[in-house]
């Protein structure tokens, strides 16, 4: 698929889980994440964290560690994260974000994009999964996380997850800490 001079998509059709051209310069890809953790994939909450944040993904282990110690293991891996110790490493770092109302009834990831969400980037919790997702608008986003980089955002990339929690990134993802 070949893009134009500005970086934006020529192509109004992508397959699932191909990637959009519009990654911003820098951003780590799920494979950098993968070789930071000694090539084993890394678990979604300090993946996700790393990833907006800019946190080598053994830093965003350590800060959670830091944040809430009697939740996680003094060594080995961050398995499971909380919202709101992912939370606070982001205000500990300085990382602007700001909580998303969600209705009563959960939406799924793809109900929410299409049904209005603004463009910009966001911290998502979906059942049992953390990500950031880059909405571009007119319901088109792409997923980042631990096993996917800018994939388009379809059924098979978690869109029928129900979004639990939601906090947009004022100014997206920090590219390096």
């Amino acid at each position: 698929m070949p893009d134009r001079q500005d970086g934006r998509l020529t192509e109004a059709e992508l397959g699932a889980g191909q990637a959009l051209a519009e990654r911003p310069a820098g951003l780590r890809s799920h494979e950098d994440l993968l070789a930071e953790n000694g090539g084993l994939v890394p678990w979604c909450g300090p993946a996700t964290l790393a990833l907006a944040s800019g946190l080598p993904y053994r830093a965003a282990s350590t800060m959670l560690r830091g944040i809430a110690p009697d939740w996680y293991p003094g060594d080995g891996p961050v398995v499971t994260a909380y919202w709101r110790d992912i939370l606070g490493a982001l205000e500990q770092m300085g990382v602007a974000h700001a909580p998303v109302e969600l209705p009563e009834r959960r939406p799924s990831l793809l109900g929410l994009v299409r049904e209005g969400l603004a463009p910009g980037w966001y911290l998502l919790r979906v059942t049992d999964h953390f990500l950031l997702l880059n909405n571009q608008g007119f319901g088109l986003a792409a997923v980042h996380d631990n096993r996917l980089t800018a994939a388009v955002l379809t059924a098979k990339t978690h869109g029928r997850r129900r979004v639990t929690h939601a906090a947009r990134l004022a100014g997206g993802p920090r590219l390096r800490f």
